[in-house]
Order: structure tokens, then C-alpha cells, then sequence
């Protein structure tokens, strides 16, 4: 059975560097990013458009 998108866990990634983890409302609170924007990173699509970029925030789920 597949996890919910607000109970999976996540990894918050500024390049290389780990900004936090949780699910996508506790990083929504702790960074001040909007819950909508954080879900737009977990899409194929945005993975797509950064592709060039070297410091990209990158979303990763940790608990697959």
C-alpha cells in the first residue's frame, strides 16, 4: 500500500548539503517554503527543468 504524500518522509537537499528531513508539512514549518512549492519538487517535471542547475533544492523521499 502506498504512503500518503503528507505522511512519507522526505529529505531536503540544498546541493550536496542536507537541510532537513520529515514529511512535507514539518519541512513546510521549519523553512518557511510553501507545502505546494515542496510538492512541486517531488515531480518528475521539476527533477526535469533543474537538471543543468548545480545548487538545486532537491526534495528525496527516505522511506520507500
Amino acid at each position: 500500500m502506498a504512503i500518503s504524500w503528507d505522511k512519507r518522509i522526505y529529505a531536503l537537499y540544498k546541493g550536496e548539503e542536507n537541510i532537513t528531513d520529515g514529511t512535507i508539512l514539518e519541512i513546510s514549518a521549519r523553512t518557511g517554503k510553501t507545502v505546494k512549492s515542496l510538492r512541486w519538487m517531488t515531480y518528475d517535471a521539476y527533477k526535469e527543468r533543474c537538471k543543468k542547475s548545480k545548487n538545486i533544492i532537491e526534495l528525496v523521499p527516505i522511506d520507500d
